[in-house]
């Protein structure tokens, strides 16, 4: 008769759960890893996509812009061609010259008109006719910015209140939203004032010569050389003449951890900036 065989030992049930406990651990670690790895790449790639939608909105939007009406960091305002606007027909024939609008330079006839400097705005051809329907108010303008994290895209017509039924929003989970303005020395408006930081000729301080035109430039060059008011700010009509290149940086907070899951950066050249300023 055969012996049975003996039973698992105190000490060899202890090793056994040790190493089945060194094993969960090991494989709970790894899950957790991976898990949280396919998770960022997720957060990630949404992150990305998002951003990349956003940019070009606000490209397709700001490509149209022919003046800069208000310039900062994280807001700009500007106006656009009556043709984007809801209102717009471009089957018409406004000033009935047998030219529907689509084909018209002067869409409402008025190309001749000399006005007062303060009301010539509101007529010429249609680069700088911006009353092109005759109701004596700006046809369209727009308005990016951020709030609450959100950023937002405006248009008013016929200078309807901000924030009507054409407000809308664009991006969600906003982490950075920054605008800077740039210049050009190929525009005969920024021939002169490449002159660095602090506005001033042969000084050779930081940016003089350096064949950029930046902001700080736009508005530290007084007159006669520019028409800078050396206030900091680009919030003068004549200084916001010499833009012709808006730099959108944009950042996405998806999962509002408080960190950038995904950041990018663009610059935008509406065309028809220098050509209205000049």
């Amino acid at each position: 008769m055969k012996n049975a065989s003996p039973g698992v030992t105190l000490p060899e049930l202890m090793v056994g759960m040790a190493i089945m406990g060194i094993i969960t651990v090991a494989f709970a670690t790894f899950l957790r890893f991976t898990i949280k790895t396919a998770t960022s790449a997720q957060t990630g790639g949404e992150a990305q996509e998002e951003t990349r939608q956003a940019l070009m909105k606000i490209e397709d939007a700001l490509s149209h812009a022919t003046e800069i009406t208000i310039s900062s960091g994280s807001l700009v305002e500007f106006v656009a061609d009556i043709d984007q606007s809801p209102l717009y027909d471009r089957e018409a024939d406004w000033d009935g010259d047998g030219i529907p609008n689509w084909r018209d330079a002067d869409r409402d006839g008025d190309a001749w008109l000399v006005l007062p400097a303060s009301a010539q705005w509101q007529a010429g051809d249609n680069l700088r006719d911006d009353d092109e329907d005759g109701d004596g108010r700006i046809d369209a303008r727009r308005r990016l910015y951020l709030s609450g994290g959100d950023l937002w895209l405006d248009m008013s017509v016929n200078e309807e209140p901000w924030g009507a039924a054409r407000l809308k929003k664009i991006m969600t989970g906003v982490s950075t939203f920054t605008l800077t303005y740039w210049g050009n020395k190929a525009n005969a408006l920024g021939r002169n004032i490449d002159l660095g930081n602090d506005g001033a000729a042969g000084t050779g301080d930081a940016g003089e010569n350096d064949g950029i035109i930046s902001q700080k430039e736009m508005d530290m060059v007084a007159p006669p050389a520019g028409m800078g008011n050396r206030n900091g700010a680009l919030d003068a009509r004549n200084e916001r003449r010499y833009i012709t290149s808006i730099r959108i940086g944009l950042g996405s907070d998806k999962n509002r951890d408080g960190k950038t899951d995904y950041a990018a950066e663009t610059d935008i050249y509406p065309p028809l900036l220098p050509l209205k300023s000049r």
